[in-house]
């Protein structure tokens, strides 16, 4: 089974719409009700739910094309003919749960090396690990599967180019990039409250994740031919 290029663009091109829109605006309603200086605390976790909730949903996008075509892996849907039992249902599941195990316990690891503190503050730092998580690793599980991605997270070569899987990769390589440049700002002396852990690397994780969705929608944005004439 072949898809269109195109038409996965198209896909993704709504993918990305879809954030750039509702982002600004739940980062808009946290600074009007008083609430950004709870990104490092557990209050944030609800946020983080409409963020997966937003993920599952840009699943349904496909059934709005024409051609009902999917962006997730073709060769997994097509040997996916015949419905799944219920013990490969729950081997799923489990697999799904220790992948994000571990890759919480990777991310704790790292954050703690980078100098986060190891026993006091730790609702801040394992707040911004759930952050992490969902915003890398739950988008790359809704639309690669979990085999694939684990091969993006390894950084495998395994796994085949794709516009997806390039999106995929800017995604996660810009979240873990503006955490680390929110990461400055805390050592400066300025004093001031948003400065306290983590809260300048959570809000730089999600800038992170919607400049990644914002460049891949300029690249999708279809470019007008121009066509000249020539008189000769």
């Amino acid at each position: 089974m072949i898809v269109n290029n195109k038409t996965e663009q198209r896909l993704l091109l709504s993918y990305c719409s879809f954030t750039c829109i509702y982002l600004p605006g739940i980062l808009t309603l946290l600074m009007f009700n008083e609430n950004l200086y709870n990104v490092g605390k557990y209050k944030f976790l609800p946020v983080l739910m409409i963020l997966t909730f937003a993920e599952v949903i840009k699943l349904l996008f496909p059934m709005l094309q024409a051609e009902s075509p999917t962006i997730i892996k073709i060769e997994q849907r097509v040997s996916l003919k015949t419905k799944k039992s219920w013990s490969k249902i729950l081997l799923s599941v489990i697999k799904f749960l220790i992948t994000a195990f571990c890759l919480l316990l990777s991310y704790y690891m790292i954050i703690i090396l980078f100098g986060a503190p190891i026993l006091s503050k730790c609702e801040e730092t394992m707040t911004l690990v759930i952050t992490l998580v969902t915003l890398t690793y739950v988008p790359t599980i809704l639309h690669l599967g979990l085999d694939n991605t684990l091969d993006v997270l390894l950084r495998h070569s395994s796994v085949k180019n794709s516009i997806l899987v390039n999106a995929i990769k800017l995604n996660i390589g810009s979240t873990l990039l503006g955490t680390w440049l929110g990461a400055i700002f805390i050592p400066l002396d300025w004093d001031r409250p948003w400065q306290a852990w983590p809260i300048p690397c959570v809000i730089g994780a999600l800038v992170g994740y919607f400049i990644s969705h914002f460049i891949t929608l300029i690249k999708m944005l279809p470019t007008p031919k121009l066509h000249r004439k020539i008189h000769q």
